[in-house]
């Protein structure tokens, strides 16, 4: 029996990629002003009571169409951090061998070194930073409803960036749910008793 896979994929879109799928009169393109970016944003902020609201509204925005795009162990939150590990996982990155931090197919890597096999629902979702020539990827696998006494699943996260034309394994961690009355009942690093 194949386990029955549910896969997204999510793409973040930058002003210039929006920018260049419209179609502007050659008037209105005058008239149109350039978009923000976040690295002008962060450069340019001076604590402004403006800039404090457009920062507040595009938190708000960020908030309603993609919260994981900043939650704490999001691909942003951990280079902003400069982490070499995901916080709230273990750190399994150094139990992988070495022949597989490196591939062409970021999607089939995770789903290898998760173990995914046939026997039961998996969710997988792929965040790429960009939708043509994307550069970066993280990958979550989750497992749930384990036939077990006291882990109830698993869940996988690989932060991943292409370098050239393979794509390479930068971190990688396992968080465990444990069934009632044998550990975390959210998704969490430590094992279930």
């Amino acid at each position: 029996m194949q386990p029955s896979l549910k896969i997204k994929h999510l793409f973040l879109m930058g002003a210039g990629v929006l920018a260049s799928s419209l179609m502007l009169s050659p008037a209105l393109a005058q008239l149109t002003q350039p978009g923000l970016s976040l690295h002008s944003l962060a450069r340019f902020y001076s604590g402004l009571p403006h800039q404090d609201r457009a920062l507040s509204l595009l938190q708000d925005q960020i908030d309603k169409s993609n919260p994981e795009l900043l939650q704490a162990d999001s691909i942003a939150a951990n280079v902003w951090r400069d982490s070499a590990t995901l916080v709230g996982h273990e750190d399994i990155l150094g139990g992988i061998a070495q022949s597989d931090h490196t591939g062409t197919d970021p999607l089939a890597m995770a789903i290898n070194l998760a173990n995914v096999r046939p026997g039961g629902p998996v969710d997988i979702e792929v965040l790429y930073d960009q939708a043509e020539l994307p550069s970066e990827a993280m990958v979550t696998i989750t497992r749930e409803g384990f036939l077990d006494d006291s882990v109830d699943g698993s869940r996988y996260r690989f932060d991943i960036i292409k370098q050239g034309e393979q794509w390479t394994i930068t971190r990688a961690g396992r968080q465990f749910r444990c069934q009632p009355g044998r550990g975390q009942q959210d998704w969490a690093a430590g094992l279930c008793s």
